[in-house]
């Protein structure tokens, strides 16, 4: 993804914060559907005990849903929202949230899972290719597996603001550069698509 890109998308979620505050709505879901995709990621594995990074994590929603279903959980949320992640880490002091571009910068630190959550629907120029470069990152920061999502091209109705993916091109990129270990779960429900890549 390039700068002006990005600026944009960083411009976009903090006016979406800003205006919505502490609600899914910041992050571009409603309650509903933000539960169903926290409940279909994390079924990659049994996490409890387990260390977990959450790419894009927002205001730190997925750690509430985690403590709500796991009690403690090791968790890191990295977003490049500073505004958010500022939120978050005050909200949840007990959790570990840093403002970072992972494409840029490394973390430095290894995680049993690693989970990214609606971070590739927005409609950008390239959009699967950011789709690509992001897992691959998320992927040699986790050492027992990754898990994401994306809506899929095979849609009725496409909407001007959201990004589509091509089910099989993502699955063929994952064989090929990520590892032999996927499962890709094809419209379990609306339009989405959930892939674990594991180890």
């Amino acid at each position: 993804m390039d700068k002006s890109t990005q600026n944009e998308l960083i411009s976009h979620y903090r006016d979406l914060f800003l205006s919505y505050g502490d609600t899914p709505e910041a992050v571009q879901m409603s309650e509903e559907g933000q539960r169903f995709r926290f409940e279909k990621l994390t079924q990659i594995a049994d996490l409890q005990g387990k260390s977990i990074l959450d790419v894009g994590c927002g205001i730190g929603h997925l750690y509430s849903y985690l403590l709500s279903k796991l009690g403690a959980v090791d968790y890191t949320g990295v977003d490049v929202i500073k505004e958010s992640v500022a939120y978050a880490s005050q909200k949840y002091p007990e959790a570990r949230f840093i403002c970072r571009d992972i494409l840029r910068e490394d973390l430095d630190m290894k995680f049993d899972y690693v989970l990214i959550n609606v971070v590739f629907n927005n409609a950008i120029p390239n959009c699967t290719d950011f789709l690509k470069e992001l897992t691959s990152a998320g992927y040699q920061y986790c050492k027992l597996g990754l898990a994401f999502n994306f809506i899929s091209t095979f849609v009725n109705v496409r909407e001007e603001e959201m990004a589509y993916h091509d089910p099989s091109i993502v699955l063929e990129y994952c064989l090929n550069n990520l590892s032999r270990k996927v499962t890709l779960h094809h419209w379990y429900e609306r339009c989405d698509v959930a892939v674990f890549v594991y180890r």
